[in-house]
């Protein structure tokens, strides 16, 4: 029972991972972790367990990759923000100097 609640929580990882326009949502992946961590404690350690733990790796390490890029996309635009805080600023301090 647990192998096959197991195998589903790595092709959901899987699946995540293959959509390059996928948005990580902490809600979402807190309760998918929750329900893999509770398969994991169950699993019997068959023959087909090296296989997925294979995949669980793999898909884990395509996962953090990706939330690395979204990271620092996010990164980017709060850079782009600040900068344009910083340069509205300046504008508006200039301007009440012209005065």
């Amino acid at each position: 029972m647990s192998l096959g609640q197991v195998r589903a929580a790595i092709e959901q990882m899987e699946a995540w991972t293959a959509d390059p326009a996928w948005e990580p949502d902490p809600e979402a992946l807190a309760q998918w972790n929750a329900g893999f961590q509770a398969a994991l404690a169950q699993v019997d350690k068959t023959k087909d367990w090296s296989e997925l733990a294979a995949r669980a790796h793999a898909a884990g390490e395509r996962l953090q990759a990706h939330l690395t890029r979204v990271g620092k996309l996010r990164d980017g635009v709060k850079a782009e923000l600040d900068a344009i805080d910083t340069g509205n600023r300046a504008l508006k301090g200039y301007g009440a100097n012209t005065r």
